[in-house]
């Protein structure tokens, strides 16, 4: 089986080192433990993209200079030492029984509980029966399954995107990164939705506003598919903005008319044609209209949350955009330009799939390097 990466690693890559070096290193999170919320048969969201981009990262601090911090935040297993700033740092108690209250805060009790009652029994029944405590228990919609031990690892995604808020908002770091898995920005209020189990980008961005000095937020999404969960959870809350950029016509087939919704006025949709290239389309849209609505002189948000989804990329066998790794680059510089250099910006893992590996490893760190000169 064809591993799968995002070729946004160039950003996970660059864009933390394009615009200044920094003087502290940049924190990326991940769960070494992901696999095990994993479907039975192929499944186009998986954890061997994960796997590829960390591979990728382990290759390019061997070659550079750049100073990566990278946290395993699973509770079990040691982490691979392949360079030594790899750390292992699973969540305290107190950490995770946070993050479930901030879920619930976003979701309801009952979602949540509902979804966690769901694997804990199954898990037991599965022990109880002599099998192994992992099992797969089933599909919640058409394309969004669970295991026993799901909820833990949302649990701990959920905590991963919560910590990077925190770096951020307490001047620790510039920039952080949550590599994790399964995507979250399609889960609603009330529902799992398009592979996404819990809304993480809502779940930080409520988190964050409350925070001591951080008063406003913005989401921006550049997942080719519209994160219409993000929209459900954030249109009540004036503090909170959202703005996606995505394909229509695509799942989940909402967002399709360009303009700013909600009561609050804190939505806006921009949508794309597909097959639209950096060129033709996403350039003068994100210049023109997603940047003066993530920050303006009447809403100058103190963090910004980047939904990053790479599956606008040509290759993605999912939507039909045509964007090349270099676009993630263009935009990240044009966000950083846009705010000035003492934004506060974190980065979570949204869509993405492709399985050229090491041709987009290769890619993407050459186009690290080149940027760097730059």
């Amino acid at each position: 089986m064809n591993a799968h990466i995002t070729q946004g690693l160039l950003l996970l890559l660059a864009s933390f080192f394009q615009a200044r070096a920094l003087s502290l290193s940049t924190r990326i999170f991940y769960d070494s433990s992901n696999h095990m919320h994993r479907d039975i048969q192929y499944h186009p969201e998986q954890s061997a993209r994960i796997d590829a981009c960390l591979d990728a990262l382990s290759s390019y601090m061997r070659t550079t200079s750049q100073h990566l911090d990278l946290i395993d935040v699973s509770p079990v297993g040691q982490v691979s030492q392949k360079q030594q700033n790899w750390f292992r740092e699973p969540f305290p108690h107190a950490d995770l029984e946070y993050a479930r209250q901030i879920l619930i805060d976003i979701h309801s009790a009952e979602f949540v509980e509902s979804l966690e009652t769901k694997c804990r029994e199954s898990r037991q029944r599965r022990i109880d029966e002599g099998k192994s405590a992992l099992g797969f228990i089933g599909y919640l919609d058409d394309d969004t399954y669970i295991t026993t031990e799901s909820f833990h690892v949302c649990l701990r995604a959920a905590a991963c995107w919560i910590e990077c808020a925190n770096l951020v908002l307490n001047s620790k770091r510039n920039f952080s990164f949550a590599l994790t898995r399964p995507p979250g920005h399609h889960a609603t209020k009330t529902l799992p939705n398009g592979f996404c189990t819990f809304n993480f980008a809502a779940a930080a961005s409520v988190h964050a506003t409350k925070h001591p000095g951080c008063e406003k937020v913005t989401i921006l999404d550049w997942d080719v598919h519209y994160g219409q969960g993000v929209a459900d959870i954030v249109e009540d809350l004036p503090n909170i903005r959202y703005v996606s950029m995505h394909q229509v016509p695509a799942f989940p087939y909402t967002g399709q008319s360009r303009g700013v919704h909600g009561k609050h006025k804190n939505i806006l949709t921009v949508p794309i044609s597909p097959d639209s290239t950096w060129a033709c389309g996403y350039h003068e849209l994100f210049t023109e209209k997603v940047l003066p609505f993530c920050s303006s002189p009447d809403w100058e948000p103190d963090l910004i949350i980047v939904c990053s989804g790479y599956d606008a990329l040509s290759s993605d066998e999912l939507a039909s955009c045509s964007l090349v790794a270099e676009d993630y680059g263009k935009m990240t510089r044009l966000l950083r330009d846009h705010l000035g250099d003492n934004a506060k910006i974190m980065f979570g893992l949204e869509g993405g799939k492709c399985p050229q590996v090491q041709h987009m490893c290769l890619k993407c760190i050459d186009y690290t390097e080149f940027t760097l000169q730059g």
